[in-house]
């Protein structure tokens, strides 16, 4: 039976895609475990998630009897990459990039997520499928790009406006 965070939880993985089987969201306690699968894709620029997969599986295999009690991210001992380690990678990271690696944190993977898949014109209902949010607070984690921003300003500088206070029909309302 897949089992979240453990090498059981990978449904299917293939160059195309890797399926993940994971708790729907934190407020759906009522599920009492039980998992849903999160799927992506292959093939990225960027980030390949089944290829890395595939090669974990290649340089770390796991016997089918250990599956369910081995973390699919774990460290060279076997035990489970912890939250504090995802952040001190993600700060160092970041730091070598040349920001603020306190800045960062585990959540800023969220955030990262949430942003790309806004920018590349994912629909809220996606966003929140592959986020696991059962609620609007997607929201909170999307944030501006700055060529979404040139875009938009640049549609809006060259965007031909009628106004309506022009015409003798109507009275201008200064408020609302």
């Amino acid at each position: 039976e897949p089992r979240e965070g453990y090498v059981s939880g990978l449904a299917d993985l293939s160059v195309e895609k890797a399926v993940v089987m994971m708790l729907p969201c934190k407020n759906m306690q009522h599920m009492n475990g039980k998992t849903v699968p999160l799927v992506v894709g292959g093939g990225g620029t960027f980030i390949d998630a089944p290829a890395e997969l595939l090669n974990l599986r290649r340089v770390d295999p796991v016997s089918v009897a250990e599956q369910a009690a081995t973390p699919l991210f774990r460290n060279a001992d076997g035990s489970a990459i912890t939250e504090a380690q995802v952040r001190s990678t993600i700060q160092a990271l970041m730091a070598d990039e040349g920001a603020v690696g306190a800045d960062f944190g585990a959540h800023s993977l969220r955030i990262g997520g949430a942003t790309a898949l806004y920018r590349a014109g994912a629909s809220h209902v996606d966003i929140m499928t592959m986020g696991r949010w059962s609620s609007d607070c997607y929201r909170l984690y999307v944030r501006s790009c700055l060529g979404h921003s040139v875009d938009w300003s640049r549609r809006a500088a060259s965007t031909p406006v009628d106004y309506t206070a022009a015409v003798d029909e109507y009275k201008q309302v200064d408020c609302y």
